[in-house]
């Protein structure tokens, strides 16, 4: 929390800092402790909230910026981020703070400890090719290569693991269907596929994640210490987050609830490659206590383009209220 010498402080320079940002913006900018929802409409300025947001973290309250991580989806959006924030507060405030996406972020805590889950420190990432040339050898061997296509196993493979569901709990899940001999062959590749990997001292791209919702949950005291090192956390583009994707913000924010998240479940369109809307749905019930701020002024579009989006998206009945509007 901040205490009085930290309020003082603020009170001096918040206004010089946060100026620039309209009531709403302002308003998630201040949000520090515990859970915060912040649904930024299309063209709403998240990202500028998100960057002075940090900058006054830092800037003004004093955190360590050891303490923060910020999470976004793709290398491009986490090089914008970092840019943006060192304009703010130079590269000698900013140096220490993670922007990173879930993926090297994954990377750096499986380097420390997936020696837990009995694999090497110096382990590969093998890719695409090099998962389907596992895949046909296995299917070689039992001469099975023209009965099942590579491309689709391999798709399985990548479904279940976003799924949380390794080859130990395949048959145990609602995706296994013990009358179907594919599912009964998949299941026997499929453990093949992950015993030939850690010969290997080998992880595939859907490992990065899925073996830290395993380290998590078998290793608490592994959790508790990425938990405490990042006492503030941050995610872009929460709508668009999947099963595992939960589960590890879940296990970084175990010792604290320090977690903003920002998104727009209007925008969420990648249920395809596993998103699960309910992420942001549900955020209170998943985050008791947490609190919503609305981004709804939107800096791109005129009036009578935003009225017609906001007639059509309020057909989806599935969603969060919210208005777009400009002035």
């Amino acid at each position: 929390m901040i205490d009085g010498v930290l309020k003082d402080r603020l009170n001096c320079s918040f206004m010089i800092t946060l100026s620039g940002l309209n009531p709403q913006q302002r308003q998630a900018a201040e949000i520090i402790d515990g859970p915060v929802l912040i649904l930024a409409g299309a063209g709403s300025g998240k990202t500028r909230t998100i960057t002075y947001r940090i900058a006054h973290m830092v800037y003004n309250l004093g955190i360590s910026a050891k303490e923060i991580l910020g999470v976004s989806f793709t290398n491009k959006a986490a090089k914008e981020m970092r840019e943006r924030v060192s304009s703010l507060l130079g590269k000698s405030r900013m140096r220490g703070i993670t922007l990173t996406t879930f993926h090297s972020l994954g990377v750096r805590i499986l380097k420390e400890d997936i020696d837990k889950l009995g694999y090497h420190k110096n382990f590969s990432i093998y890719d695409t090719t090099d998962q389907m040339a596992i895949i046909r050898g296995e299917l070689k061997k039992f001469k099975a290569e023209k009965s099942f296509d590579i491309k689709e196993i391999q798709s399985r493979i990548s479904y279940l693991k976003n799924q949380g569901v390794g080859p130990e709990d395949y048959q145990r899940s609602k995706f296994f269907d013990e009358d179907d001999p594919y599912c009964i062959a998949l299941e026997h590749i499929y453990r093949e596929y992950e015993d030939k990997l850690k010969f290997y001292n080998a992880i595939d791209f859907d490992d990065i994640l899925f073996l830290i919702v395993l380290l998590f949950r078998d290793y608490p005291e592994v959790a508790d210490k990425w938990s405490e090192r990042f006492k503030y956390i941050m995610i872009d583009e929460y709508q668009d987050t999947n099963h595992l994707q939960f589960e590890l913000v879940m296990g970084l924010t175990r010792k604290h609830n320090n977690l903003c998240v920002v998104g727009d479940d209007d925008q969420s369109i990648y249920a395809f490659r596993g998103a699960d809307i309910s992420n942001i749905l549900n955020f209170e019930k998943n985050f008791p206590g947490a609190k919503v701020v609305k981004l709804e002024e939107n800096y791109r579009s005129t009036s009578p383009i935003l009225e017609l989006a906001n007639e059509v998206i309020s057909k989806n009945k599935d969603r969060r209220d919210k208005t777009l509007w400009s002035q």
